[in-house]
């Protein structure tokens, strides 16, 4: 038994290598969805309070310089019923992203919003502020670990139609730093090799934001996020990652604070502390029934892996934010407290044996730091969020288990769900017969699947909070399927969990949802109207010896690319050969040109796209 469980254990955290994934169908995602010009990306919006919510949008300007637009909240998807509305500003120093934090707003209700500059408008989002006071019900989807080449986003595109969530909660791994080929054969990730500064992690934000699955579930919904170690380099700390070398790919501060900023410009997120990017530890509070404490147990305070678990000065969410939640959490009058966070918090650990030192078991002496705190207190109702392991579980929390009673739960500090993965690697077959020896070694554990890629729904009601998982048949190609897995429920005032006989249900009606295109109230500014070649960014810019040159071509065509500097001298050009429609990225060494400002010029058959660009 003890080899077979270890084995398990081993193919869950070490096996991801070991395997091939199926070949992937990618000719209906790597386009660019021409009708959404300029703002290609969609809309987005987050981390909503009683009175306000933040929008986001990005705009992909023909030329280079700052884009002026507008903004309008309304009650409706005419736009009839306006609420608030403003202007924007937006350049290349912000990679020509728009956030608004909107304020003034209703509690506890739907809003539309919606951008315009160059002549066109955005599509339309759909948010939802949070309530005050007492309400009956709160409904939230949880994702983690969406790995572009592991597959299509079918989790996303479900939730998107289930159309009964207030939220998703969105709990790392929202894009991967590795190259084309790690894990999967797919090549359409842009770039397709491994990202280390901020023009990479930004072009790599843009392939995941011209998705349509993750487009539309942004527009429908308002995501509140955090990141994990993906978003940055693999098992990251804060002061380094295994999958960084200092030597060869510069100092660890640089690369974590590209990663840091580009995440910041593409979600919709609030910071602790404003322009601060470092710190995202923050509460979101819904009403009477929750607040939710997004935590950052990666990058700010977290000691290297390894060493004694047991050392009360390793740190994987730090004093200053582990003093933060102590405060939030013996002030709240919520029913629930939710810790959204990256990495598993239960114990792990057959025959003594820590299986993941990236997780809580590794730093056991700040895990008992966090339990005394809610023990001490007589916090209750404490429901831990995960993602991370690619995997899903379902667990009590016991402060010791060799005192804790799998039948009565007694001994347990809280309840905790992980989910599975959107997308990214778990074991290639099912492995049903070996789960019953996790809940006989670990009985605490009360459901795990290694198997299945998928997503949460976490269900909070005034005496019952259930967490349903679901799953899709396949990631392999877009598929409209989906499975209702499993369920537990953790009652008011207990802190363990019992199997449900079923899914819950929201109890009121859907609102409807914002529309699937764009409202046509306005004559485009738009000069290339049959957006046949799109240049969707060029980073770095001023540049220094390189620059890299994403772009969209809608039909098969010969692709030249030209240089022209001040006095209109050709300096450089470029035959890019016969390329099928879809989305490149192509980089151009210019060592050898002199500073200054330069004119970029891309054709096709069709069209062509001129950009500014300059030389340090």
């Amino acid at each position: 038994m003890q080899k077979q469980l270890l084995f398990l254990f081993f193919l869950l955290f070490f096996g991801s290598s070991l395997y091939a994934i199926d070949p992937i169908d990618i000719t209906q995602r790597s386009t660019v969805d021409t009708s959404l010009v300029p703002f290609y990306h969609g809309v987005a919006s987050g981390d909503p309070t009683p009175n306000a919510v933040i929008i986001w949008t990005r705009v992909t300007p023909e030329t280079e310089g700052t884009v002026n637009g507008t903004w309008r909240v309304a009650l409706d998807t005419n736009f009839t019923s306006i609420v608030q509305s403003g202007t924007f500003s937006t350049d290349s120093t912000q990679d020509y992203c728009v956030k608004i934090d909107v304020s003034g707003l209703q509690p506890n209700t739907w809003y539309f919003y919606e951008f315009t500059a160059l002549g066109r408008n955005s599509l339309t989002g759909r948010t939802k502020t949070a309530p005050v006071g007492g309400i009956n019900q709160l409904r939230f989807a949880f994702v983690s670990c969406s790995n572009y080449p592991n597959g299509y986003f079918n989790s996303y595109d479900r939730i998107k139609e289930r159309n009964d969530i207030d939220a998703v909660l969105h709990l790392g791994d929202y894009i991967y730093e590795y190259g084309t080929g790690v894990g999967s054969p797919r090549t359409d990730q842009l770039p397709n090799y491994e990202i280390l500064k901020l023009a990479d992690y930004r072009q790599r934000y843009s392939t995941y934001r011209l998705d349509p699955s993750l487009r539309k579930a942004h527009q429908q919904y308002p995501f509140i996020t955090v990141w994990d170690d993906h978003e940055t380099a693999n098992n990251s700390y804060t002061n380094g990652s295994d999958n960084h070398t200092p030597g060869t790919e510069g100092p660890w501060n640089l690369r974590k604070s590209a990663g840091q900023e580009a995440n910041d410009e593409w979600l919709p997120k609030r910071l602790q502390e404003a322009g601060n990017t470092n710190k995202i530890w923050r509460k979101i509070s819904y009403g009477n029934l929750a607040d939710i404490f997004m935590l950052d147990t990666r990058l700010y305070d977290r000691s290297l892996q390894g060493g004694n678990a047991n050392d009360t000065n390793r740190h994987i969410i730090g004093n200053e934010q582990m003093q933060w939640l102590k405060t939030e959490l013996i002030n709240s009058t919520a029913k629930w407290k939710i810790l959204g966070q990256q990495v598993m918090m239960g114990n792990l650990t057959p025959f003594g044996i820590t299986v993941n030192n990236d997780q809580w078991d590794g730093y056991n002496g700040e895990r008992k730091k966090l339990y005394d705190i809610i023990l001490n207190n007589n916090i209750k109702n404490v429901i831990v969020l995960t993602g991370d392991i690619h995997t899903a579980w379902a667990m009590d929390l016991p402060y010791n288990t060799a005192t804790y009673n799998a039948n009565t739960g007694a001994g347990s500090v809280g309840v905790e769900f992980v989910c599975t993965s959107v997308t990214s690697s778990s074991s290639p077959v099912a492995l049903d017969p070996l789960y019953p020896l996790v809940y006989a070694l670990l009985p605490h554990i009360k459901y795990v699947d290694l198997f299945k890629k998928g997503y949460g729904v976490l269900d909070l009601k005034d005496t019952v909070a259930q967490g349903n998982f679901y799953s899709v048949p396949t990631v392999a190609a877009l598929n409209p399927g989906q499975a209702y897995e499993t369920g537990y429920y953790t009652l008011a005032n207990t802190r363990w969990l019992k199997k449900a006989s079923a899914a819950s249900v929201k109890i009121d009606p859907p609102f409807y949802q914002a529309p699937e295109n764009p409202r046509q109230t306005i004559v485009t500014g738009i000069k290339n109207k049959s957006n046949d070649l799109i240049v969707l960014s060029a980073y770095p810019n001023p540049f220094i010896d390189r620059i890299s040159i994403q772009f969209n071509t809608a039909s098969n065509a010969n692709l030249d690319l030209k240089l022209y500097d001040v006095s209109g001298k050709l300096v450089k050009q470029m035959d890019l050969g016969y390329l099928t429609k879809g989305l490149y990225n192509k980089t151009i060494l210019l060592d050898n040109l002199a500073s200054g400002a330069y004119k970029l010029v891309l054709s096709n058959n069709n069209e062509i796209i001129e950009r500014t660009i300059e030389k340090f």
